[in-house]
């Protein structure tokens, strides 16, 4: 297949707003698989050394680096710094490599936020759509985080976890080798076994691509506003494509509330649970999510 420029493989730009933003294309395969980060400031690195090296041989993968994150320029108006903006920029991104719709649409957790919220907005621009463990704003109401807390908070290894996630919104990290210490420390809270937080420590990899504290202390005060509060559930009717959540089911900071509404509401919708696995299913259960997401893609 003859591949157009914006999709050679290697580092790209493009402009979204007044807004240079970087992506990374690799892969030989046909269909174009848009892998899109976390706009809160977590290395991009993680979805490629994680998982998409994994699909490379059968998909062109597009590993998307929102705003004010990594090499991805800063908005000068820091409140376009919200997950409804970055949403937009996915727009600007499939203009600019030439398609007519997304083939395929990934996202995790806030990155999954931006992506689903894209595929309501636009939502015959989009084939097939992944959500893994997503950052749902208008959840069902449900007090799975408390539980979790509860739970987890006298524990050796949990305790220290979610002390240091805590500490991180109480006094917020001012450089970007504070936050992404941050992340080292608070990772083992977010798996259903604490262990498993060095392997994601090890694919985020902070050399390819560094923590910017810059987002961290914007994005979530952006989506905090009113106005920014996005309606996942409210609207997820809206999208047309084929749609495959998966979730674990020791995730402490995504609800299964808020995963079953989702299934509920998205048409058609396929729900994959993993059990013993916590906000990363590719960590904790990685021939299980690479089985789920290959069979999606080739049914």
């Amino acid at each position: 297949m003859h591949k157009l420029p914006a999709l050679s493989e290697g580092e790209h730009t493009f402009e979204s707003k007044g807004v240079a933003l970087t992506y990374r294309v690799a892969g030989q395969g046909n269909e174009v698989f848009v892998a899109h980060s976390v706009g809160w400031g977590s290395p991009a690195s993680y979805l490629r050394n994680g998982f998409g090296h994994h699909l490379e041989k059968d998909y062109t993968l597009v590993y998307v680096t929102p705003r004010g994150n990594g090499n991805s320029g800063r908005p000068q108006d820091e409140n376009a710094m919200s997950s409804a903006t970055m949403a937009e920029d996915i727009e600007e991104l499939r203009k600019h490599l030439g398609l007519d719709s997304i083939p395929i649409l990934f996202g995790h957790a806030n990155g999954a936020c931006i992506v689903l919220t894209y595929a309501e907005r636009y939502p015959f621009r989009v084939a097939k759509l992944i959500l893994v463990d997503a950052q749902v704003h208008d959840s069902p109401p449900n007090d799975s985080f408390q539980q979790w807390v509860a739970k987890r908070k006298d524990d050796a290894v949990f305790g220290p976890a979610l002390a240091a996630l805590t500490a991180a919104y109480k006094s917020p990290p001012t450089t970007d080798e504070e936050f992404a210490e941050i992340l080292v420390k608070a990772g083992p809270y977010h798996f259903s076994d604490p262990l498993a937080a060095s392997i994601y420590a090890q694919q985020c990899d902070l050399k390819e691509t560094p923590a910017r504290v810059w987002a961290f202390l914007r994005q979530s005060a952006c989506d905090s506003k009113p106005e920014n509060r996005l309606p996942h559930v409210a609207d997820a009717g809206r999208v047309t494509a084929e749609t495959l959540i998966i979730w674990g089911r020791d995730d402490p900071m995504c609800s299964l509330t808020a995963a079953d509404a989702l299934a509920h509401g998205i048409p058609g919708a396929k729900l994959v649970i993993f059990d013993d696995c916590g906000l990363i299913p590719w960590v904790e259960k990685p021939a299980e999510f690479l089985s789920s997401v290959r069979g999606f893609l080739n049914h």
